[in-house]
């Protein structure tokens, strides 16, 4: 449930009394109380803004169950081939590499628990592994180097990314699926894959913040009949949309709800097929409009947006569910 409305954790405090927790989402506040010897109860506060007269957005949004079980899971799969692949955790500081481990996934250390919890096939799922180097590894050649943040305060840890593994990365962010709101993620798989991408979507961040800026400017009627309120879409949406880009990273739903808006104007199923899989991270300097940054096509504009919404995404503790009980009370 809290993946589902992109909660994230407020605070966790265990003691002799018992345990608590606090988790924001973007529909309300859970607060989960579990006194000794007592019964775990969760307590749940809807947000008052939410309301017909005050909110300008479209009262109503489509969730993917399942997507959102996966990425919280740290797996991307494909929707037109057998590709699955989980991704590793954060690590310690110090020099790791990927390493592509078909079907690899049940040697995962944490996640494969929370996909078999869901339903989920394991054995089915390759694995993006990170393995320390050792001093007498050899160095890996035309590796790309990640700093990303690890398990310590203020700190990094260093990634190499041979080339095999690298075309695997271009295509998980490919397939990533497409959601009208940040995830609740697994920080593994959002460190690898935005910090790797950040390059590439600076390059055409304000390419893309220009396009969906004139995509609510020209479609503006659009959205009002999808229920966007007709004096935000005129006064205020298009440059929510373009600024939001522009920043980089943050966590509102609302902006998130926003960009996403704005780009599913410009895409038709019928003339650009699914949202879930793109093609412009594989061939952006082979296929016609990719490798001009001033002049993106759908498909560009589609696999950028979700990049903007992993990098709009929070952090999460899948392992959460070892801290409470099997069943709990809901109020």
């Amino acid at each position: 449930m809290l993946v589902l409305v992109n909660g994230r954790q407020m605070f966790r405090y265990s003691d002799a009394s018992g345990h608590r927790a606090s988790y924001a989402s973007y529909c309300g506040h859970f607060y989960i109380n579990w006194p000794l010897d007592g019964a775990a109860t969760v307590f749940f506060a809807p947000h008052a803004s939410h309301n017909r007269t005050t909110d300008v957005y479209p009262p109503h949004f489509p969730v993917r169950v399942d997507k959102c079980i996966q990425m919280v899971a740290g797996n991307v799969t494909s929707p037109s081939s057998s590709f699955k692949c989980a991704f590793a955790g954060r690590k310690q500081p110090g020099m790791w590499v990927l390493e592509y481990q078909p079907k690899g996934f049940p040697g995962a250390h944490g996640s494969r628990h929370l996909w078999n919890l869901m339903g989920g096939k394991v054995y089915e799922v390759d694995f993006l592994l990170a393995r320390r180097l050792k001093d007498d590894d050899t160095p890996q050649d035309k590796a790309v180097t990640l700093q990303l943040p690890s398990k310590e305060v203020h700190q990094n840890w260093t990634l190499l990314v041979p080339k095999a593994e690298e075309d695997i990365l271009l295509q998980a962010l490919d397939c990533l699926p497409w959601s009208s709101m940040s995830w609740s993620i697994h920080r593994g798989l959002r460190d690898i894959l935005v910090t790797y991408a950040k390059p590439t979507m600076d390059k055409y961040r304000a390419s893309l913040a220009a396009k969906l800026k004139s995509a609510v400017r020209e479609h503006s009627l659009s959205l009002v009949k999808n229920g966007w309120h007709p004096d935000f879409v005129y006064s205020s949406m298009s440059d929510i949309a373009a600024n939001s880009v522009m920043a980089g990273e943050g966590n509102s739903g609302d902006s998130v709800r926003v960009v996403t808006a704005a780009a599913l104007l410009l895409w038709n199923s019928d003339t650009h097929g699914g949202l879930d899989e793109t093609r412009f991270w594989r061939h952006r300097t082979q296929e016609s409009g990719h490798d001009d940054e001033d002049h993106l096509d759908v498909d560009a504009v589609i696999a950028l947006t979700k990049l903007f919404v992993l990098e709009w995404s929070v952090d999460f503790d899948y392992q959460m569910y070892h801290d409470l009980p099997p069943d709990l009370l809901f109020r």
